[in-house]
């Protein structure tokens, strides 16, 4: 999995909650917008996309090259990254 991937996807998810109401972008690409919209739980964001919450969570297990399981652990560490770089 990459460390690069991972660290994007937190940037951008600090990035929509600051300034795009905890929306990704739609002119990222499409896994980190994805990725971004599970993180955040974004669902509204992910149905405009046509993806279901499993069919983003298949998308980004093929994109980290994770299982299911290794998935909820990635999501559980990056939405810990996201809270620990916001203010208060």
């Amino acid at each position: 999995m990459s460390e690069e991937f991972t660290t994007a996807v937190v940037e951008r998810c600090r990035w929509a909650r600051a300034h795009n109401q905890g929306h990704p972008l739609p002119s990222w690409s499409t896994a980190e917008q994805v990725a971004v919209a599970l993180v955040l739980r974004d669902t509204d964001h992910l149905a405009a996309m046509g993806y279901t919450v499993e069919q983003a969570a298949d998308r980004v297990c093929a994109e980290t090259q994770l299982s299911a399981f290794g998935l909820t652990g990635w999501l559980n560490d990056t939405r810990a990254a996201v809270r620990d770089g916001e203010p208060g």
